[in-house]
């Protein structure tokens, strides 16, 4: 029994002899990790599982770590901010993609004398009816429309040119509606004008005349156009207002440079405002005419 507990003592007694001896070792080596292994390393240390250590010792663990970028990338991995749809998936609709453009006037008002003045500001309201009634004939109904396709821009010998002024357009029926080219060479251009617009037409032609099937429209783009013959009103309405503030504004110019009544100049500015309210009235029927028709099924 002396024997075997010598032995193990003996054992013991090497055993902590050579962690003294390697100790500084390990440490030396552990100060040099960072620069071996780059800035992104790092010692970690933990409890060691070693029976020679034993529970309560600790060892040190060697882990290298690398910088990640956790913000997603707009062509990379999927997030809140953006990412690679699924396969399948549909791109979300842009609201402005099918938006018709209004022609804008010029809301500028100048003039020598008041009658000058109230002609100018009539003409150019005038105008901005125009361009609203025109720009709401644009906007799609469930229905075939001579107007439909105003805005459609043919490339007719290399310049911009709107449909109606290279072809006929013609309803034929309750669901089509026929385009002919006064010029025949230009069929393949109108083609693909009117293909290229966003009405989401699909013409075909049979050589010498285009035919288009309006399809019909559902609920939710009833709405859709609905929502945007109103905001087609509100901009006209806009104009409007543009128009009456530059006319007031010329009428009192003349009242404080030219001596122009005070009477006068409050009738003058009387009969602006009357004009903006009639011609503002004529674009409100014109947007509501507009938006009943499209929510008819």
């Amino acid at each position: 029994a002396a024997g075997v507990k010598l032995g193990t003592l003996r054992r013991s007694v090497l055993v902590g002899l050579s962690l003294l001896l390697v100790a500084p070792s390990v440490y030396a080596f552990s100060s040099t990790l960072p620069l071996r292994l780059g800035t992104g390393a790092r010692l970690t240390q933990c409890p060691s599982t070693s029976p020679r250590l034993g529970s309560g010792s600790s060892g040190v663990v060697m882990m290298a770590s690398k910088d990640k970028n956790k913000k997603d990338k707009k062509d990379g991995k999927p997030g809140k901010s953006g990412g690679k749809m699924a396969p399948g998936a549909v791109a979300p609709e842009d609201d402005d993609e099918e938006r018709v453009v209004m022609k804008k006037v010029d809301t500028d008002v100048k003039g020598a004398t008041t009658k000058e003045i109230l002609a100018l500001v009539k003409e150019k309201m005038a105008k901005t009816v125009e361009n609203t009634r025109d720009a709401l004939g644009a906007v799609r109904t469930g229905r075939p429309s001579p107007n439909l396709l105003d805005k459609v821009m043919v490339d007719y010998y290399g310049a911009p040119t709107p449909l109606p002024q290279v072809a006929a357009v013609q309803v034929q029926s309750a669901s089509m509606i026929t385009v002919d080219p006064f010029d025949k060479s230009a069929l393949k251009d109108v083609e693909r004008a009117i293909v290229s617009s966003d009405l989401g037409l699909n013409p075909s032609n049979d050589g010498s005349l285009i035919r288009i099937n309006i399809p019909p429209l559902n609920a939710e783009t009833r709405l859709k156009y609905a929502k945007q013959a109103k905001a087609l009103g509100e901009e006209g309405k806009v104009a409007l207002r543009n128009i009456r503030r530059t006319g007031v504004d010329a009428v009192k110019k003349l009242e404080k440079d030219s001596g122009l009544g005070e009477d006068e100049s409050k009738s003058g500015q009387d009969q602006v405002q009357q004009t903006t309210d009639k011609s503002a009235k004529e674009i409100d029927k014109l947007a509501e005419e507009k938006e009943k028709d499209l929510m008819k099924v």
